[in-house]
């Protein structure tokens, strides 16, 4: 197995379960997902989607800050949505935060999600020269 180094993210929600925030590879940081959890309760901040889907951004800024990148490193993003009515307005709002970069995007309706989420993102991002 290649070297490879876990990512605790102290800003961002505990992940429900036995995985890390994320996993850097070389220059590859491999984001788990993440919804609209507040990060001090573990607990969905809303029932609306726009408001988890602004946690869900600040949650993984907070990640890939832990592993020394940010959005502009993202090269790869998948959304999970619970309901396929809320793509447009979920796409307005993830648009705004990833211009102008436009990584490449999959997004996939679920029948559920943990906690009460609507959506979660995750994440592919490089970081040159590491």
């Amino acid at each position: 197995m290649p070297a490879h180094r876990l990512v605790d993210a102290p800003k961002a929600p505990q992940p429900p379960g036995p995985f890390s925030h994320a996993t850097v590879v070389g220059p590859w940081v491999y984001v788990s997902g993440m919804g609209g959890l507040d990060p001090k309760s573990g607990q969905v901040v809303s029932d609306d989607v726009i408001e988890q889907t602004r946690q869900a951004i600040v949650n993984l800024e907070a990640i890939l800050a832990a592993a020394g990148c940010t959005l502009q490193h993202v090269v790869k993003a998948t959304v999970y949505l619970t309901d396929m009515a809320d793509y447009p307005r979920v796409n307005e709002l993830y648009g705004e935060a990833f211009a102008p970069n436009k990584p490449a995007r999959t997004c996939v309706a679920v029948s559920a999600l943990p906690v009460r989420e609507r959506m979660k993102i995750d994440l592919v991002a490089y970081r040159e020269g590491n």
